[in-house]
Order: structure tokens, then C-alpha cells, then sequence
């Protein structure tokens, strides 16, 4: 007996570990920067540099890079930066990884703590967050139909699966120019920058993966004549890169993670060093799948000989919904007592962190954290530019019809965004934060059932069979199939329909046939 088998592919989730990194490192201020003086404002990022996956166990080695905005000695308008970095290496303990499995890392950078020890040392302490995911592409085959005589009986079952068709990590790269208007003084030496990125759309259109959105960029220079300038200007942005989609309407999550902002100051047509060159690389993370209806082997019985299917455990997910929420964040702030009060907002930048998902009835329970950093110069003269930094908690519902409180038959995938972000001034120590923050969602629910991986074959109880009757009167118990009947008595579905004169093969509970034996 041939067994007609259909395969596909899918990802399944081998493990999934989280741990945190503490560093505590000295830096040393290099000889060509000026002596620190007050520390205005700090920022860092997380770089992964190599993943070793042993029997067990993953060895992570990265680094954290920062930069530090300070106050030098060079007088009330001297400020200057340093970036540097510091290497961390990390073993993260896994049961189910193995020496060739690929793992993928996300780091998130929950504290970072930089203080002045003297003018020329600093004291650098955070906390790294990192969560290490090991997913396994496995393919599976299903059997569709038994190839056999007219004796088989087959039940056959169709079932709507997600097929996985691609799964990959690549790179989007990103180039823009910008010149500074007229108003603007001509760029001596940039001092400081930051780049956010607002209302990033990504797409899967044909075999192209499209992203665009908008990259707010704040510029802190010094001018040719010595003066502190600051410049801002929004960048619309795109990008795109191939993509094979297997020529249908798949179902796709693609996630975007900056992995490098460079800002270069560039010559414009005169030779003036009045242009900049914003040049961006995204790290993507691409699933598409397909949904499909396949038609399975169920059951399957003979007339001439007795067949034992023989089953296994698989699973599937079905997709639950692929949804994007969006809320608005608003709160009024205070700067705390001894700030420097503010005289104009120069830059903010913000980032949106989730602290915990849970899933609820009908949803995903979401709560997070909106950060921004605000720079501002103050009404010192002799100390001219500050920073504050405010944390907003949120709380939102997306919804997932069908989702049940602490359901544990999902995977999910959350990516938050930030649309819009404002800081308006009400008064020179009050000031009041907006923002608009996405949050894309895809929700996946595992479905298990039992497939039939071969079929035995043993010969007829000839003993039993002749003692059954020829014909039984047979009243149907509920929730009772025609097929379950046909089987238990040694006959076929259609036997049942011609002798009873039924025209359906669904029928109640209590309904009487008649019901007479096959033998082949």
C-alpha cells in the first residue's frame, strides 16, 4: 500500500532564554578632548558582535557604545563629546540548542549610568537586557491519500494551515542629504547629533520589500566662527530590498531595527561645508507565510483486510490576527527643583520600551514606557544648554478576537513605533509632552492534532466477521458519523446511503437504518 504524501515547511521555536548584562567600566578621556566638566546628557546602543552556539549554551560577545554631551573647560559656550565603548561577553544558558542551530538576538539597554570620577575619567554603569530566541525550520509531511483498490475506504479532512515560504534576515540601507538654509551659519565642526525615526511604514509589494518613513535630525555645531548653532530638519526616507513571495498574497511580518546612523558633514556645490549626508542601515527580519486549505488522510479502513493507521502528534498555527493600534500619550511636566529653568527647547528625541504582554480576553493587554530626552538652553549665561528626561507610562488593549485570558497556545510578534512627538513650552520651568505610538501586532495560535504516518497491515478476523449478522437494524447515537457506522460494520458509506435511500451523508442522532454487511 502507497502512501501519497504532501510536504511544507514551518518554524518552530526551539527555546527562548532572557538575561541581563551588568557593566561597570571606567573610560579615560582621550588626550585630544578637553577636561569634563558637567555631563549634559548621555545616550547608548547595543552591539552584537558574535553568537557561538554550543550543546546548551550560546556565548554572546558585543559592546555597548555611548556618547557623552559635557560641558569642557573652555568656558560658558564650550561644549564638546566623547563616544567610546565597552566590550561585554555573556553566556546564555539554553537546554534545547544545539552546535548548529541559529540564534537570534535582541538587546535592549534598560539603564545606563554615566558619572565624572575627575576631569579626565569617567565611571560608566548600565544594565543590557538580552533575549535570545533559537527557532528551528522544520519540514513537515502530511499524508493526503493511501493509493489502493476500490476495498480502501478513505476519509479525507482539509484543514487551513499557515505555510511558512520564507524566513531571513538581511539589510535595508538608507542615504539622504541635507543643506542648511540660509539663516544658518556655515558648519565649523558638528558637536552633536541625534536622529529619530517617525512613521515607518514597511510593505511587502509583489518580490519588494518597501520601507519609508521620516528621520527627525538634531544638529548641535559650532560654526567657523566659534558660535553654538543648532539646526533641525525632518528627512523623508525609503528603502527597499528583494524579496521572493512564491507569486501569491502571503501573509508577512518584516521587523526594522536601525543598526547604524552615521551623519557626515559634506562640501555643498561652492566647496561651503553647508551639506550633510545621512546615511542609515536597517537590520530586517523577514516571515511570510501562506495560507492554504490541504486536504489530509484522516481514517482509511478495508473491506479485504484490517488496517491500523498509526499516528503522531503535529502541530500548526492559524493566524489570528495581524492588527496595528494606535494611542496618544499627554502629560504636563515640571523640571525639578535646582534645574536650570528654560529658556528654548532645542531638540527632543524619544523611544518607546514594552515592559510586559499579557494575553486577555479577546486581546493583548500591552503596557510600556515612552521615554524622551529633552536638550534646552537655559536662561544661564554661563551654562547654556541642559537636559531633562521624563517616562510615560501607557497601557493598551489590541485587539485579537478569539483570544483567551492567559492563553498559552500563541506566539506573538509586537514592534512599537512612534508617529508623532512634541514638546511645547508653557512657561520657563513647565512643558507639556505629545505623542502618537503604533503598536503592530501579529498573533499566531498553535492548532496540534493527530496525522497518520504509516499504516499496518493485518489480515481479516474471519471468526469475528462471520459472527456479525448480515443485516442490523441501527438506531444512530448523537454526534455519530455515517463513516464511524460504515466502519464499525464492515461496509461503505455509500452501501449505507443506497439501502436506506438517503441522499446526505449527515443525518441526527435517533434516525433507524438498516445496515447490511460487505464482505469483499
Amino acid at each position: 500500500m502507497e502512501l501519497k504524501k504532501q510536504s511544507f515547511n514551518q518554524n518552530l521555536q526551539k527555546g527562548k532564554a532572557f538575561t541581563q548584562v551588568t557593566l561597570d567600566d571606567d573610560c579615560i578621556v582621550r588626550d585630544s578632548k578637553p577636561d569634563v566638566i558637567k555631563i549634559i546628557h548621555t545616550k547608548g546602543s547595543i552591539i552584537f558582535e558574535e553568537v557561538k552556539v554550543s550543546s546548551q549554551t550560546v556565548w554572546v560577545t558585543g559592546q555597548l557604545k555611548f556618547t557623552v554631551l559635557y560641558r569642557s573647560d573652555g568656558g560658558g559656550n564650550k561644549l564638546e563629546t566623547l563616544s567610546d565603548s565597552v566590550n561585554f561577553g555573556e553566556k546564555i544558558f539554553m537546554d534545547e540548542v544545539e552546535e548548529l542551530d541559529q540564534v537570534k538576538l535582541s538587546g535592549r539597554l534598560e539603564d545606563l549610568s554615566i558619572t565624572a570620577i575627575n576631569s579626565r575619567k569617567l565611571a560608566v554603569r548600565a544594565v543590557v537586557g538580552i533575549q535570545a530566541v533559537c527557532e528551528q525550520q522544520e519540514e513537515e509531511e502530511l499524508v493526503s491519500s493511501v493509493i489502493a483498490g476500490e476495498e480502501v475506504q478513505q476519509r479525507k479532512e482539509t484543514r487551513q494551515m499557515l505555510l511558512l515560504m520564507t524566513s531571513k534576515k538581511d539589510l535595508i540601507r538608507t542615504h539622504n542629504e541635507m543643506t542648511l538654509p540660509g539663516s544658518n551659519p556655515n558648519v565649523g565642526r558638528i558637536i552633536y547629533y541625534h536622529v529619530d525615526i517617525r512613521n515607518k511604514e514597511v510593505v511587502l509589494t509583489g518580490n519588494l520589500v518597501q520601507m519609508k518613513g521620516e528621520a527627525f535630525l538634531s544638529v548641535l555645531y559650532l560654526s567657523v566662527e566659534g558660535q553654538m548653532e543648532w539646526y533641525e530638519t525632518m528627512a523623508p526616507f525609503t528603502g527597499s530590498m528583494d524579496c521572493e513571495t512564491g507569486g501569491q498574497q502571503p501573509i508577512y511580518w518584516i521587523r526594522t531595527n536601525p543598526a547604524d546612523i552615521e551623519l557626515e558633514l559634506i562640501g555643498d556645490y561652492d566647496g561651503e561645508m553647508r551639506s550633510l549626508s545621512l546615511d542609515m542601515t536597517f537590520d530586517v527580519d523577514i516571515k511570510i507565510w501562506q495560507e492554504q486549505e490541504m486536504e489530509i488522510l484522516a481514517d482509511v479502513y478495508s473491506l479485504s483486510e484490517n488496517l491500523i493507521p498509526q499516528t503522531q502528534q503535529t502541530r500548526t498555527w492559524k493566524l489570528l490576527v495581524k492588527n496595528e493600534a494606535k494611542l496618544r500619550v499627554s502629560q504636563q511636566m515640571k523640571l525639578a527643583d535646582g534645574q536650570e529653568r528654560i529658556l528654548q527647547l532645542c531638540s527632543y528625541e524619544g523611544t518607546v520600551a514594552i515592559d510586559q504582554i499579557e494575553p486577555v480576553d479577546n486581546g493583548l493587554k500591552v503596557e510600556g514606557i515612552l521615554s524622551v530626552h529633552i536638550l534646552y538652553a537655559t536662561t544661564d549665561d554661563s551654562f547654556p544648554v541642559a537636559h531633562t528626561f521624563e517616562q510615560l507610562p501607557f497601557t493598551q488593549i489590541i485587539d485579537v478576537q478569539g483570544m483567551a485570558a492567559n492563553a498559552r497556545d500563541i506566539v506573538y510578534e509586537l514592534e512599537p513605533g512612534i508617529d508623532q512627538l512634541a514638546v511645547n513650552l508653557l512657561d520657563n520651568e513647565r512643558y507639556e509632552i505629545k505623542a502618537s505610538i503604533s503598536l503592530a501586532a501579529l498573533v499566531l495560535k498553535e492548532e496540534c492534532f493527530d496525522k497518520i504516518v504509516e499504516i499496518r497491515e493485518e489480515a481479516l478476523d474471519v471468526e469475528q466477521l462471520s459472527n456479525q449478522p448480515g443485516i442490523t437494524g441501527y438506531m444512530v447515537r448523537s454526534e455519530e458519523s455515517l463513516w464511524d457506522i460504515a466502519k464499525r460494520y464492515h461496509t461503505t458509506e455509500d452501501e449505507i446511503m443506497r439501502t436506506n435511500g438517503l441522499k446526505s451523508r449527515n443525518f441526527r442522532g435517533g434516525e433507524k437504518l438498516v445496515i447490511v454487511k460487505s464482505v469483499s
